[in-house]
């Protein structure tokens, strides 16, 4: 399951119709001003979680991911398959895959006491859902013939220079509100990293932090040696730039982002600090899934 922005498909309907609340002082225990619920939802046409991301949006910064689902119970129950994991399904919880700020639980507060008491917006929600819902299914032709493509896709017939486009994303910066855009190459990075955690619990940060510098340098060159880790998330990436319209500093970009992630989660939690958090967030996709 891979979240997308309404924004993404709907530009028009989202510009007119994101919720916005106005905070007017700080009693509260947030700060005055604007902010902004911008949903995500499941890109996956198979998938009928009837379920929506909302990042809560400050000032250009994310303070926040709510994840809520207006089923009932019994429906996450049964489309989880466990029912210890149809009370996260529902919601609303924070998103453990968003960002944790200092006002985080006072959001989650809010949504709960006043947003869900707002049956209008809840019914927009669930009209957005659907909207989205049904344009991934067209999108779906597309898709099989980009299957027949990748069929014949030989990763060691191409360079990563080759396969990178003369026109990317356009942007100079990787920042809160435009991570989306960049995930299939983070993801891509990160689920590789991930599955060696799985085979090699031995792992530890600072093998994927030398590992990572090593492709923010030498991704470009072709002829510099890797180790096997490196090689996988090379091969992944060549993928990720045959599917995607990306250039060298959208890729540039996203290597020194996961880079930069990995020491940070070290710094804060040992030794395996940033290989614990990348597990909890797949962990729990499987689990989702």
């Amino acid at each position: 399951m891979m979240m997308e922005q309404f924004y993404n498909q709907f530009p028009d309907i989202a510009e007119k119709e994101t919720r916005c609340i106005h905070i007017m002082s700080e009693e509260e225990g947030l700060p005055k001003g604007e902010y902004f619920l911008l949903e995500s939802y499941c890109n996956d046409p198979k998938c009928d979680c009837r379920r929506v991301f909302i990042n809560i949006l400050y000032k250009d910064k994310i303070l926040a991911t709510i994840g809520y689902g207006w089923e009932s119970i019994a429906f996450y129950e049964k489309w989880m398959g466990e029912l210890r994991f149809a009370s996260d399904a529902k919601g609303p919880i924070l998103e453990l895959t968003g960002p944790h700020t200092e006002y985080s639980e006072m959001l989650l507060k809010l949504f709960k006491e006043v947003i869900l008491k707002d049956n209008l917006y809840i019914d927009r929600l669930k009209k957005h859902y659907k909207m989205f819902k049904k344009h991934s299914s067209k999108k779906r032709s597309d898709k099989e013939e980009m299957e027949e493509e990748l069929e014949n896709f030989d990763p060691e017939s191409h360079t990563i220079i080759n396969l990178c486009k003369e026109d990317g994303t356009g942007i100079d910066a990787i920042t809160d509100t435009n991570r989306e855009a960049f995930y299939p190459i983070i993801m891509a990075i990160e689920e590789t990293i991930w599955k060696h955690y799985l085979e090699d619990s031995s792992l530890k940060d600072l093998e994927i932090i030398e590992s990572l510098k090593n492709l923010r340098d030498k991704i470009f060159s072709e002829d510099a040696n890797f180790n096997q880790l490196e090689e996988e998330i090379v091969t992944k990436l060549k993928l990720v730039l045959f599917l995607n319209n990306y250039d060298r500093r959208d890729l540039s970009l996203s290597i020194s982002s996961v880079l930069k992630s990995a020491k940070l989660h070290k710094s804060l939690h040992g030794s395996t600090g940033y290989l614990d958090f990348i597990s909890s967030f797949f962990n729990q996709m499987v689990r989702e899934k």
